[in-house]
């Protein structure tokens, strides 16, 4: 592992093998679960268009995930550690809305982290919630991220009245334009029907089947996320409290996604993407700390779990 975390060219040999995974992916599993989004052309529903817009959207992620602080100092293999694990999720490749999901979601916890105490904090909570209001109007899905970005508030310790109202007026602005133009010009009523359906379609309850490939999932993200949890609470590492307040808050956006993606089959896939984010980021925390015969044996075993992804990804197809 030391290797591993050390080593110059781990980056780029994860990056390579996460390409070349695509590539053979792209033959061995053609389809991925099946998310609607009305603002994708249907032209991007499978084929190699729809795998080449995907990478490219899961490498925005990479890319926005890389410029957020979230440890003392930059990992600079943990790009290629997300590119790595999405790589070996060979069910999202295929899949636009998932993977366009994942790049709204990221964008939105990147402007959620901005908002922090000091002068100016109402007004990036405000673009932090409005954000969040238009990836909703987008996908109905994120509306589920609501009570994690007022949860937020209660950990950098900026909820207040004021804040409430910012929070408040920035969710209600996307809507406010969007049902105004509805209103004003009636023939546009269209652009609320999509995204009624799916707001209603939140509200049911598909509890997802236990296949060999979900539970092989779960085992992997808590293989990651409760040794991660345990070391953070006993470890002074990050030591600044904004930092520690970031990954606390990528713990919790775990833990109450994990379960939400049982309980709703068809949003399965994209919670999951949602996710790979924290476990690529509380992976590569593990990863950094001392390197003991204990680590060692964990690095080998997350590995063997990951590769096993990919593997039962293929024979589940």
């Amino acid at each position: 592992m030391w290797r591993f975390v050390s080593g110059r060219h781990t980056a780029l040999t994860m990056l390579l093998a996460g390409i070349a995974v695509w590539v053979v992916g792209f033959y061995l599993v053609p389809s991925g679960w099946n998310v609607q989004c009305n603002i994708l052309p249907k032209a991007l529903e499978g084929g190699v268009d729809a795998v080449a817009v995907s990478f490219l959207c899961y490498v925005g992620v990479a890319a926005v995930l890389g410029n957020i602080m979230l440890f003392g100092q930059r990992v600079r293999w943990l790009t290629a550690l997300y590119m790595w694990v999405v790589a070996l999720s060979l069910f999202v490749h295929s899949n636009v809305a998932i993977a366009f999901s994942a790049l709204l979601f990221i964008v939105a916890v990147a402007i959620l982290f901005s908002c922090q105490p000091g002068d100016g904090q109402e007004g990036r909570l405000y673009t932090a919630f409005a954000f969040l209001g238009l990836a909703t109007l987008l996908l109905p899905q994120f509306l589920l991220l609501l009570p994690l970005f007022v949860v937020y508030m209660f950990i950098v310790n900026i909820f207040n009245f004021k804040c409430l109202m910012a929070a408040l007026l920035g969710l209600a602005t996307p809507f406010w334009l969007l049902y105004g133009g509805v209103y004003v010009f009636p023939d546009a009523d269209f652009l609320l029907v999509s995204f009624n359906a799916g707001v209603s379609h939140l509200l049911s309850l598909d509890i997802a089947e236990p296949t060999a490939l979900r539970l092989l999932l779960l085992i992997m993200e808590l293989s990651v996320l409760l040794p991660a949890a345990v070391v953070f609470a006993n470890s002074s590492v990050p030591g600044k409290p904004l930092l520690r307040r970031r990954l606390l808050f990528l713990m919790l956006a775990s833990l109450f996604l994990l379960p939400l993606s049982w309980l709703s089959e068809p949003l399965y896939g994209l919670l999951y993407a949602w996710r790979i984010p924290a476990i690529a980021v509380f992976a590569s925390y593990m990863f950094q700390m001392k390197t003991t015969r204990a680590y060692n044996f964990y690095f080998i075993y997350i590995n063997i779990l990951w590769l096993a992804v990919a593997a039962v990804s293929v024979w589940a197809n």
